[in-house]
């Protein structure tokens, strides 16, 4: 199996599906005025908190300011791991007792937990204007509509988030300047051609084909464009394809046999076949590639834009940062990324319902209205952010990035395709042999959306 891609592996582990009644009772919670917004990844106490940067400061005086004004104690707390973060939601919420009283969920959590009835409707409150998509400093929060749309059943809103890139997990193509130098390449062709609109997928191709290198004439390549066990997602977005898609009445749809799709990955293939993808090193482990990029062994990596934070302290040589190549089927850049769903116990209705969503809507307004505050230390130069991270979060970020609809389907795995890639001649007989169990999944989330 040469693409070794697993599910969400540049992003997060397996997802933990934990089976539990499809209709479950709920007894009814209070709330104080102590109100915790829980997650499984970081500890935010205002009493506690030592911020790292400017903005960071001004938002810690901000939240303090709010408790102190509000009256309420708002916290963000690490209520549980990633492994046993849905498990320990879902029966704590049976008993009547949430682990928090808003949750951080991934995207099929959130639907696993609809499913029991455990969620509450928040459109139900007009305490927070959910429609806004305009951020206000010291007095809006902006939400995304992407997950509103996709979380609404019934007429009725059960998640929501907050801007757009916040997950950091748009997917883009990090480039080492000095593997390009070295192949008689500008070190920021990339950038340009994504500023010319060049940046399509033969000329990717034929970059590749130069940065894939033998280097001292022993016949063997030392340096090689890409690693082969790269993202296959972010290339089947870029040609305006999905895993899986909705229909204008919200039902989802397997979208694996469309030409885009399909051209997509016999793309892939052509890659594999011309040798510009680096295999995997014996006795290597799943993130083999990032020592690669960091040494040059890979000049580019496909990967979630969050790994600029590592890169930008542990990466010897200069390296950039920009969106997929076009597809011949787009005519802009695209790229996929979801954010994390807040839900909130559905134990909580009328004021104390309000009162939870009031204290999100305090406790995320923005302190500055410059959307590129923030990211400057994580990164080398400021073309990734004045240019690249425009589309990601910028005012038409919503244009660019393409929400991930198979991470609402509890159980479908896109590593049944990623993974077996290499093990089929033809595409379409790969996507005709996982297509029964991918259907079965998806009657299953079809079936709460009357």
């Amino acid at each position: 199996m040469l693409q070794r891609t697993r599910r969400l592996l540049f992003l997060l582990p397996a997802v933990l599906i934990f089976a539990v009644s499809i209709t479950a009772c709920t007894k009814k919670a209070k709330v104080g005025d102590s109100i915790v917004i829980g997650n499984w990844w970081e500890d935010y106490d205002v009493n506690t908190r030592v911020p790292h940067d400017d903005v960071d400061e001004m938002t810690l005086q901000w939240r303090k300011q709010v408790l102190k004004d509000s009256g309420l104690d708002i916290k963000e707390k690490a209520v549980s791991d990633w492994h046993t973060m849905l498990e320990n939601a879902t029966t704590s919420i049976m008993a009547g007792k949430p682990i928090a009283q808003a949750l951080q969920v991934a995207p099929d959590w959130a639907m696993t937990l609809y499913r029991q009835g455990l969620l509450a409707p928040i459109s139900d409150s007009k305490a927070v204007d959910l429609t806004t998509t305009t951020p206000v400093t010291g007095k809006q929060v902006a939400y995304n509509q992407e997950t509103a749309s996709a979380f609404t059943f019934n007429g009725k809103q059960y998640a929501l988030s907050i801007g757009y890139g916040s997950s950091r997990h748009s997917v883009g193509v990090f480039f080492n300047k000095r593997c390009f130098y070295e192949a008689g390449l500008d070190p920021d062709l990339p950038y340009n051609m994504q500023k010319d609109g060049t940046w399509t997928w033969d000329n990717f191709l034929e970059i590749c084909h130069k940065l894939t290198r033998d280097t001292n004439n022993d016949g063997r390549m030392e340096t090689y464009a890409l690693n082969i066990d790269f993202p296959l997602e972010p290339l089947v977005i870029s040609n305006g394809a999905s895993y899986i898609a909705r229909d204008k009445t919200g039902k989802f749809y397997n979208a694996t046999n469309s030409p885009e799709f399909l051209e997509a990955l016999r793309f892939y293939k052509k890659m594999m076949n011309e040798g510009v993808l680096m295999s995997r090193p014996d006795g290597g482990t799943w993130d083999w590639f990032f020592a690669s990029f960091k040494s040059g062994q890979i000049a580019m990596l496909i990967y979630s834009e969050w790994l600029c934070s590592t890169l930008v302290t542990e990466a010897p040589d200069d390296w950039g940062w920009v969106l997929m190549p076009k597809g011949p089927r787009v005519a802009d850049y695209l790229f996929p990324t979801d954010e994390i769903p807040m839900v909130i116990p559905a134990v909580y209705k009328g004021e104390d319902l309000d009162k939870i969503l009031t204290a999100i809507n305090l406790w995320f307004t923005p302190v500055v209205d410059d959307w590129k505050a923030g990211l400057w230390s994580f990164y080398r130069d400021t073309r990734a952010v004045e240019e690249t991270m425009a589309m990601v979060r910028g005012p038409d970020a919503s244009k660019h990035g393409v929400f991930r609809n198979f991470l609402m389907i509890p159980g479908l795995d896109i590593g049944d395709i990623n993974d077996h890639i290499g093990d089929y001649d033809d595409a379409s007989q790969l996507i005709e042999s996982v297509s029964p169990k991918w259907q079965a999944l998806i009657d299953d989330a079809n079936s709460i959306m009357k």
